[in-house]
Parts: C-alpha cells; sequence; structure tokens
C-alpha cells in the first residue's frame, strides 16, 4: 500500500511528535489478512462495525454470530453469512450498507485480550455481505477489559426493542459513566471508514454537560481515529452493557484537545494531555440486542 496514512493521520503523528514511530508501525498494515489471522477472524462470534447513514452520520454497531458466521474466502476478502447472525437485525447498520458502502471492521477477543482491524467497500446480497478489504491489521492489547463469554451451543435468533431521544437520561449517565468499554467508529474526508476500541477504569469518560469527554491514552501512534475526527468531526459510539444484554448508540460531533496539561489532565489520560469531546444528535438503546453471556475477568494493567 503506497498511502497509508492520510493528511490527518499525518497532521496529528507530527503534531504529538511520533511521526517515526507511526511510520515504523504502518507496517503491519495491509490489504491483505496476514495468514495467522485468518483463524482468529473465522472463529469470533463478535463484530464491532461502522458505517455511514443517508445523512452523513456514523454509527458503531455490533453483530453476534453462530460460530462461523465470519468468513475469510481469500485474505483480500471478508464475509459475513447473515443467515447466521442471531444479534438484533433491525440495527441500522444493515440499512446503511443496503447499497454497497465503506465500513469498518473490529474482531476483539475480550478473554485474550486479543483484537485485529479490518476496513473496507462492502457487497451486500441476499444472504451475505462481502468486504474488499482496503487496510487490514492488528492493534496491541492495551485499555481491555478481560471478560469471558460463556459460549452456548448456538446462539439463538432475538425479538429486540429499541427506544431513542437526543439528551441525556439519567438511566444513560449512570451508563455511560460506570462504563470501562466503548467503541467509536469514525471516518476520514474521503469516507474511509474505521472502528476502534476505548477502554479504562469506570468512569474514564466524563459527562459534562451535553457531551462527553474521553481521555486518549498512549497507543501505536497510527492516530487513525484521531486523524478521522480533525478531518471529519461526525462520529458514533456504541457501549454494550455486557450483563444486561443491551447497547447504547450515540451519533453526534467530535472535537480534539490535545494540549491539557495540568496535573490532574496528565494523571487522567496516562500522561498524553489529549482528550476528545463527543457532543450527542442522537442516541438509541436496544434491547435484548443479543443472547450472549459474559462473565467479567480483570481490568487491563495498562488502565491510568
Amino acid at each position: 500500500m503506497a498511502n497509508k496514512f492520510h493528511e490527518g493521520e499525518l497532521k496529528v503523528q507530527e503534531r504529538i511528535g511520533e511521526a517515526t514511530t507511526a511510520n515504523n508501525n504502518g507496517r503491519l498494515i495491509s490489504n491483505t489478512i496476514i495468514k495467522g489471522a485468518i483463524p482468529f477472524i473465522e472463529k469470533q462470534p463478535m463484530a464491532i462495525v461502522s458505517s455511514v447513514d443517508n445523512d452523513d452520520n456514523i454509527w458503531a454497531s455490533v453483530l453476534f454470530g453462530d460460530f462461523g458466521f465470519v468468513e475469510v474466502p481469500h485474505p483480500t476478502a471478508l464475509s459475513f453469512d447473515l443467515e447466521k447472525i442471531y444479534s438484533d437485525r433491525d440495527d441500522i447498520f444493515y440499512q446503511n450498507i443496503a447499497n454497497g458502502s465503506e465500513i469498518g471492521t473490529l474482531f476483539i477477543e475480550l478473554s485474550t485480550r486479543r483484537r485485529f482491524r479490518i476496513n473496507g467497500t462492502t457487497v451486500a446480497g441476499k444472504n451475505r455481505i462481502d468486504v474488499s478489504i482496503a487496510e487490514s491489521y492488528p492493534n496491541c492489547p492495551k485499555y481491555i477489559q478481560q471478560r469471558q463469554l460463556k459460549q452456548p451451543e448456538s446462539f439463538k435468533p432475538v425479538r429486540s426493542s429499541k427506544i431513542q431521544g437526543d439528551t441525556f437520561t439519567g438511566e444513560i449517565r449512570h451508563w455511560i459513566s460506570s462504563s470501562d468499554t466503548l467503541f467509536i467508529g469514525s471516518a476520514s474526508r474521503e469516507g474511509r471508514m474505521d472502528v476502534s476500541h476505548r477502554g479504562g477504569q469506570p468512569g474514564f469518560v466524563e459527562i459534562l454537560d451535553d457531551h462527553l469527554k474521553i481521555p486518549d491514552y498512549h497507543g501505536n501512534s497510527l492516530y487513525n481515529t484521531l486523524g478521522n475526527l480533525i478531518q471529519n468531526p461526525k462520529a458514533g459510539l456504541l457501549f454494550i452493557d455486557f450483563e444486561n444484554r443491551k447497547t447504547l448508540q450515540l451519533i453526534g460531533h467530535a472535537e480534539l484537545l490535545l494540549d491539557q496539561n495540568s496535573e490532574e489532565d496528565l494523571a487522567k489520560t496516562g500522561g498524553t494531555g489529549r482528550y476528545w469531546t463527543f457532543k450527542i444528535s442522537k442516541w438509541v438503546i436496544t434491547e435484548n440486542q443479543h443472547t450472549a453471556n459474559w462473565e467479567f475477568g480483570s481490568y487491563s494493567p495498562f488502565n491510568p
């Protein structure tokens, strides 16, 4: 791949002084899934995905399926078997990709803290979603809270229900303030999609009036998410209630805060002095989104 980073990513890398590290770590980015990652991807019962709607809002969603619902027919392609997906089939993700679209995907195994990102272009068929891969690369295990999926013999279809709104409720404030994990979908100016994990101790996401404030810890120096946000402030967040099988999706606008160097800010950000804020324009709670059961293991030893 000739141009692994777009202008937004390069700008953040230079601003923070990590361009050399980013260039070195960027060698892992390819349009081909490495051979050793294929069995990992194909055994996952969960995938995090990002997509864009007709109003250019970005959504982050989670798909749960029977084991084998994800296939890698070729190192440059990915496929989702719709007949094996048993999470909420009314998620906006399916509407967003109906006519073909860029998507971001993240395969994350919480029990082992392994994760792998794949971004590309979809072709949606009657029974399958095929993805032509543009970017494929592993991520480090930092900030992932360990959870064990209690695996059933097979997943079962669900009957989900939704409520939505545009301002924080008491339930949503409590949900977010007690969360240790979120996922963010973002896109570059050109529409290149991405979805990423963020984690920390409960309370790492602050609620300030009508917006959220999220610390940006030390990572792989690629700054895919921040690079997207500096070009395109629209983003989508996903919170999963692992105990009650619910999801909270937020869409809105993000803003970067890169030089917050007070003693308190350095402590909260693990020494980076970086945050991003998120102002919501809409939220959706889905009840009975899936049938998976999770057992908490431990917090990441990397959490500040």
